[in-house]
């Protein structure tokens, strides 16, 4: 399919050391209320996990899972993570996101942030696992959360972008050499999301 639509917003270029676009309208209503019911009811979240940072453990505020190809391990703060096998479900909207962007995946994160108090901080999609020029698709399902981004050495304001239920952004080189971006908390949201990332792990690049 065509990435060049009415539906489309570049929110920076290749002169910005980056490529980001967000399609609003990825999936139709019915679409993201099927997703969305499915994968909640197949993911078994289980206890949120701890990571490690600086020399000291924490717990994640949010819940994730790991999802891929065999051996597509991933590791990301502090945590190793062996993949899940995709769900039926899971597979079906890899292969859409797939079409969408002419990219390929083998692998999935998903971060449920149950509360607006859930939260993901600063960081880049820059693990070693991920290869040196990673492209990134993630789909939001549920409720509405802002999405910031900012240059890693700060020259320039901070992008916010509400990311709506049935949205994708996509993410191509080199974004995550120059950029970082986070899920802010926001205290009045009460709705859950699900944030679905698509990556290519393990892969030289």
């Amino acid at each position: 399919m065509n990435l060049f639509q009415e539906e489309e917003l570049i929110l920076l270029t290749g002169q910005d050391g980056a490529e980001v676009t967000y399609f609003e309208s990825f999936l139709k209503n019915s679409e993201h209320t099927y997703f969305l019911n499915a994968i909640n009811s197949e993911v078994d979240w289980g206890e949120r996990q701890v990571g490690s940072m600086f020399g000291k453990e924490y717990v994640l505020p949010r819940d994730t899972a790991w999802f891929g190809d065999p051996d597509t391990s991933y590791v990301y703060s502090g945590i190793m993570n062996e993949p899940i096998p995709w769900t039926k479900t899971l597979m079906e909207l890899k292969l859409k996101v797939e079409d969408f962007t002419n990219c390929n995946f083998n692998s999935l994160l998903i971060n449920k942030y149950e509360t607006g108090k859930d939260k993901v901080g600063w960081h880049a999609d820059d693990e070693k696992e991920l290869g040196q020029n990673p492209t990134i698709a993630s789909v939001s399902l549920g409720g509405t959360r802002d999405f910031q981004l900012r240059p890693k050495d700060k020259s320039r304001e901070t992008i916010t972008l509400p990311l709506i239920g049935g949205s994708l952004i996509l993410m191509q080189p080199p974004t995550q050499k120059f950029w970082e971006h986070q899920i802010p908390p926001r205290s009045k949201i009460d709705l859950p999301r699900l944030n679905l990332t698509f990556r290519l792990t393990n892969q030289s690049q």
